[in-house]
This record gives structure tokens, C-alpha cells and sequence, in this order.
């Protein structure tokens, strides 16, 4: 198995766009620096969404999950 970040996301973005709207889901794992808060996730993580989707950068976020990664 592959290293792995200490935390696992899901986060959707939708924004009107011509006839309709776009919407895009992404998932993945992280570490967050030590401190940090789920606020600082949610903001760094949705810059880095941002990058990833630029077509969707400042939608409206319709759902996030931030969850440490282990059973």
C-alpha cells in the first residue's frame, strides 16, 4: 500500500454556466501542517480546487468532508 495522508476529502463544487451548471467532485488525502483546523483545511483545500478546476473556481461549494484516513 502507498504512503498516505493522515486525512481523506470529498469536496463538490457547482457554478451556473451558460444553459445550466457545472459541477465537479474531488477526493483525495492529505496531511495538514500541525495546528492546523478544519477551517484552515477547508481554505486550502478549496484553493487547491481552485487550480484543479478553474472553469468552477469560486463556485459554491455543495458538499465537503474532511475525515481522518483509517478504519
Amino acid at each position: 500500500m502507498s504512503e498516505q495522508g493522515t486525512h481523506h476529502f470529498v469536496m463538490s463544487v457547482q457554478k451556473p454556466q451558460a444553459g445550466g451548471f457545472a459541477m465537479a467532485t474531488w477526493s483525495g488525502d492529505f496531511t495538514p501542517p500541525p495546528g492546523s483546523t478544519r477551517r484552515d483545511a477547508y481554505g486550502w483545500l478549496g484553493e487547491q480546487f481552485d487550480r484543479e478546476y478553474p472553469d468552477l473556481a469560486r463556485g459554491v461549494v455543495i458538499f465537503f468532508s474532511l475525515e481522518p484516513n483509517k478504519l
